[in-house]
């Protein structure tokens, strides 16, 4: 069930909120075959990490349900087509320790031949080897961001069933669990269960864990309506499922919040999920290095942004984006127009983001404007309200279009009412534009 969130600052009063203290909260909770969340806020004058300052307002949460896509599966490509010596994929297609490529590793002239035990999912996966990132956070993308297959952009999503019951995504390279049980429990119980595959070197690797707000979203599909996880190779269960990203109030200690990031089944992601709720499981997920602990605040990477007269790239994931964003609220379908008019230092070929490349731009260390402001100044600082709402270019239906709240990076259609002058969390009929291109 979805309740009303909190906005203390602004003297709304959140239902099942005993009192206002400074901040207001919220939650998520998850049905069976779904979730709905809520809430979330920050308290008045809070202080981030790197010296930014949080902005007055709350945090809204969101939810969703969970649901499934389409992937075959396959193997690595060695030079000429064919596995090099030490190559990723084993006999009967199991992967070694690193999973790294061997010599010769890389797509040869005329194409690629899948590895021992299994076909890759589709054939525009990048070539060669998967080189994992190694840049100490798992909750930036440091990596290129997987789209859509659908919207026939750069890196779309593509996977390799290693046949072990683990799973790689050929651009993350990260390597996921195939098959979460269905046992719903706390967050504590996912964590240590991903844990525990560590323990047993499950398909070869110690180190499972709980994935990242970040990292869950690069396995969205939203063009698939409810159903936003690709099967196969996943399988999908109801519930909410866990994230390795403490809400920022939960790691500051902020008004005994006790909140982590979830994801519903169709892509929604919320702050709101509480972490004594039983109704979490856990896509366990392994790679990229090391990276931050969940009750630590969110690492910006090294260089990760360059700032050029209006143009922002994002050297980890090479985007980029329009440092500002549109100078008015517009309706959903009038943004791609806007950003296909767009021309920055001579430079065209802007359009709407995908909702996983407006993800990989949300700082998990701040709440109210959640970016990197040198990055993208002059982004709204609060919450609930249309202007703190950016579009990405996916619909759920004919009357429900994707978005994010920079608020602190939640999620969602745009469903919601207005009650009394009051809006619902996910009320946005028009909202900003922030336009993106390819690089370089």
């Amino acid at each position: 069930m979805l309740r009303a969130a909190t906005l203390c600052a602004m003297g709304i009063l959140a239902l099942g909120v005993s009192a206002c203290s400074g901040s207001g909260r919220g939650d998520g909770q998850g049905g069976s075959g779904g979730l709905t969340g809520s809430g979330g806020g920050s308290s008045s004058g809070g202080v981030v990490g790197t010296g930014d300052s949080v902005g007055v307002g709350g945090s809204v949460g969101s939810g969703g349900s969970l649901g499934t896509t389409s992937v075959g599966t396959g193997g690595i490509v060695g030079s000429g087509g064919v596995v090099g010596t030490g190559g990723r994929i084993g006999s009967g297609g199991t992967t070694g320790r690193g999973g790294a490529v061997g010599n010769g590793g890389v797509v040869g002239t005329g194409g690629a031949t899948p590895g021992t035990g299994g076909t890759t999912t589709t054939s525009t996966a990048p070539p060669g080897a998967c080189q994992e990132s190694t840049c100490g956070s798992h909750k930036w993308a440091c990596w290129p961001v997987p789209t859509p297959p659908s919207e026939k952009l750069t890196h779309p999503q593509s996977y390799t069933d290693l046949g072990n019951g683990a799973v790689r995504d050929n651009v993350t390279c990260l390597v996921w669990e195939k098959a979460n049980p269905s046992t719903q429990g706390t967050w504590q119980s996912s964590s240590d269960r991903c844990a525990a595959l560590g323990t047993s070197s499950y398909a070869g690797f110690n180190d499972w864990r709980l994935p990242t707000r970040m990292e869950m979203a690069s396995l969205i599909d939203p063009t698939l309506g409810r159903t936003a996880y690709v099967s196969p190779p996943f399988t999908t269960t109801s519930g909410a499922y866990a994230t390795g990203s403490y809400w920022w109030e939960t790691i500051q200690g902020i008004n005994g919040a006790n909140l982590a990031w979830g994801y519903g089944a169709n892509g929604m992601t919320s702050n709101a999920y509480s972490l004594a709720g039983t109704n979490f499981v856990a896509r366990c997920v392994r790679g990229n290095g090391t990276g931050e602990a969940p009750n630590a605040l969110a690492v910006e990477p090294a260089n990760h942004y360059t700032v050029v007269n209006g143009e922002t790239t994002d050297n980890y994931t090479g985007l980029v984006w329009q440092s500002g964003f549109s100078p008015t609220l517009m309706a959903w379908a009038d943004a791609p127009a806007y950003c296909a008019s767009l021309t920055l230092n001579g430079h065209t070929g802007f359009r709407v983001p995908t909702l996983g490349e407006l993800s990989s731009t949300v700082n998990e260390a701040r709440v109210g404007n959640a970016v990197v402001l040198s990055a993208f100044p002059g982004t709204p600082n609060g919450c609930k309200d249309p202007k703190y709402w950016f579009w990405a270019a996916e619909s759920q239906s004919a009357t429900a279009d994707w978005g994010l709240s920079y608020c602190d990076g939640f999620t969602g259609t745009n469903v919601g009412t207005t009650n009394n002058g009051v809006n619902d969390w996910d009320y946005f009929p028009t909202a900003n534009v922030r336009c993106v291109r390819n690089g370089p």
